[in-house]
């Protein structure tokens, strides 16, 4: 297994989806273009273990899965001590809470947010092998920080409920 041991090394991805092709397709190119190395997008729990010799730091599971047993690459992952982290990239709800808790999937995102925001949460949750020092996380939190977008249309939208029902 080749594991670089450098601040500089990109995050290294692998994507496993068998429902959501398309949406794991667009994370895909995204995660590409922001420099994360995106070493291959896969439909089963096959497929993603024919990766198992690259360095991966994430494997991002899109959605929920619809054949469960593909969720047992997270256990082989874990079984050859693999450094890989398991992240559901999903619409959050009770059916997702309850997978991750079964599979032990302890990282989780709602996919309707912004991409930015992902990016951010994957450099936050790197490794530590990929662990960014003091003097580096404050540039990485200045430059990739995405706009707080959503929190304003939240607070307006709270802001303009208020006035309808308070003052009339």
């Amino acid at each position: 297994m080749k594991i670089e041991v450098k601040n500089t090394s990109p995050l290294c991805v692998l994507i496993l989806s068998d429902r959501l092709l398309d949406y794991a397709q667009t994370l895909a190119n995204y995660l590409a273009l922001t420099g994360i190395q995106v070493v291959a997008l896969t439909t089963s729990k096959e497929q993603a273990l024919m990766f198992c010799d690259e360095r991966i730091d994430f494997l991002i599971i899109a959605g929920y899965l619809k054949d469960r047993k593909n969720y047992g690459v997270i256990e082989e992952c874990r079984s050859r001590s693999l450094p890989a982290i398991a992240v559901q990239w999903a619409m959050l709800d009770s059916l997702i809470s309850d997978y991750c808790r079964t599979y032990r999937i302890h990282l989780r995102f709602e996919r309707t947010l912004p991409m930015d925001e992902f990016v951010l949460f994957l450099l936050q949750h790197r490794p530590s092998h990929l662990a960014l020092s003091y003097e580096e996380k404050p540039a990485i939190q200045q430059d990739s920080k995405p706009a707080d977008k959503h929190k304003e249309v939240f607070i307006s939208r709270i802001r303009t409920f208020l006035q309808h029902c308070l003052f009339p």
